[in-house]
């Protein structure tokens, strides 16, 4: 085989290079490290359960925004499906909810969404798609998720 012939297959093989300023995904090749607040994170969410625990997996069950009761006045008509879920914080102080897929995030109070603090991708590898801050007072509150693709979305909410 010729020498151009080898170098014609060898660039017809190769991965292709990303576009300028497109970000690629990583490959994985074992589980990501976990930050120490969602250690938990892997462990099997109760089947039961009913509301989120702090610091333990949920899994919030999607259905179609049309049949939803809503926690704030307004529906969201992000396209997709939505859930929401209640939980109680113990204590005032700034708390990261995380998702293991993609939707939009809105943390309720008295029938109105709260402002986040922060927000950004988990670390690469984990499972963790997306973490959002808010500074929370002592009390309850209501977890609504929109634009949800899947059935359900695993969530997991933890102290900062």
């Amino acid at each position: 085989m010729s020498l151009l012939a080898l170098l014609l297959l060898a660039q017809a093989t190769a991965a292709p290079a990303p576009m300028p300023g497109e970000k690629t995904e990583p490959v994985c090749v074992r589980q990501g490290d976990l930050p120490p607040a969602f250690a938990k994170w892997n462990q099997p969410p109760s089947k039961d359960a009913k509301e989120i625990t702090i610091g333990a997996p949920f899994v919030a069950h999607a259905v179609d925004p049309s049949v939803m009761k809503w926690a704030t006045a307004t529906p969201s008509t992000r396209p997709g499906k939505s859930a929401i879920a209640y939980f109680a914080i113990p204590r005032t102080g700034t708390y990261k909810v995380a998702l293991g897929s993609g939707a939009w995030v809105d943390v309720v109070s008295q029938g109105r969404a709260l402002a986040s603090t922060a927000h950004g991708h988990g670390p690469a590898c984990t499972g963790i798609r997306k973490i959002v801050d808010f500074n929370l007072a002592k009390g309850l509150y209501a977890l609504q998720l929109a634009g949800i693709a899947g059935d359900s979305v695993k969530v997991m909410i933890v102290p900062a």
